[in-house]
């Protein structure tokens, strides 16, 4: 999003020594490296903060919990439970057609080398 070039550095660079001047400017620097220190102290912190509420053992139980009963939601899927028996259904009838139509055929073929 953001990209220095060596350009824009030095220019950043130059405007600070003016606005600022030769004399400050060790103060200046050392102003914003204890800035920076102080910011990752407190990045830390936080981070840590989080990773111990993170860590307690209710939160891990009702994680548990959640994946439990999202397992459980899809056991109970009525949807699909009566989607699967349809399917069963028609595969039986199917196969009964099937039949059908083979002892038809066999009655058929019977019945005329009876008449012959």
């Amino acid at each position: 999003m953001f990209s220095f070039g060596w350009g824009e550095i030095f220019l950043v660079v130059i405007i600070v020594v003016i606005v600022i001047g030769p004399k400050e400017l060790p103060n200046f620097l050392r102003q914003i490296g204890k800035f920076s220190n102080s910011l990752k102290k407190i990045s830390r912190e936080f981070k840590s903060s989080l990773n111990e509420i993170a860590d307690q053992t209710d939160l891990k139980e009702v994680k548990k919990t959640v994946k439990n009963i999202n397992n459980l939601k899809d056991d109970f899927n009525v949807k699909k439970s009566f989607e699967k028996e349809i399917k069963e259904l028609n595969d039986t009838k199917s196969l009964v057609e099937k039949e059908l139509t083979e002892t038809e055929s066999q009655t058929n073929t019977k019945t005329e080398k009876d008449i012959s």
